[in-house]
């Protein structure tokens, strides 16, 4: 029987990179159709024995719960992420924590719940550049985005209002333009979901 999820976790390790879109919806913070679907590829991923191959494991290695990591915004978040992970047989294992909490860390595999997925708005916290970084540089082999379609028109109608102030050289990266350069990423590895 095919699987809802395999398309995405395939998409994932051909390119090492994967965009598991949901549809449009604006949601709350905790989007339960979202939190599952970041679950259920991460169980899939384990259940199908999915290796990984690097300079650690040159003749592969099956993947482990402790090589995948599940991110979001916010603690409310990850905690009912993990929640669900813990009742998963296949996903217990699975660390699911915030951006901050898994920075300077590293995973196989990394499963992202995207921060402006389900938003009404694209508020400074959501559009920080630092968190979508660490979100989207955890992975070793493998990023895969939980979202819900309309981030692009989120962003169009929430264009970058920073001030600019012409001559100076930007300290740091402008979060509205990180969040296109990534959603322009992702766009070729788009797979909607079944």
């Amino acid at each position: 029987l095919h699987n809802p999820f395999d398309a995405t976790v395939e998409e994932a390790a051909r390119t090492g990179w994967a965009l598991h879109e949901l549809p449009p919806r604006h949601t709350a913070r905790i989007d339960a159709e979202a939190a599952h679907a970041t679950v259920a590829l991460a169980s899939r991923l384990l259940e199908r024995g999915i290796e990984a191959v690097c300079e650690k494991h040159p003749m592969g290695r099956r993947l482990q719960p402790a090589d995948i990591a599940i991110g979001t915004a916010h603690r409310e978040q990850a905690r009912h992420i993990q929640q669900l992970l813990n009742r998963n047989p296949y996903a217990r294992g699975v660390r699911a924590d915030t951006a901050n909490r898994l920075q300077g860390r590293e995973f196989a595999v990394t499963i992202v719940l995207h921060p402006l997925s389900g938003r009404r708005d694209a508020s400074a916290f959501h559009l920080e550049a630092g968190r979508l970084c660490v979100l989207a540089s955890r992975h070793r082999h493998a990023c895969i985005m939980v979202a819900r379609a309309g981030i692009a028109d989120l962003l169009d109608r929430h264009p970058s209002n920073e001030p600019v102030a012409l001559g100076v050289p930007a300290k740091f990266p402008d979060g509205w333009e990180a969040h296109q350069h990534i959603l322009d990423l992702l766009s070729q590895h788009r797979i909607p979901a079944a």
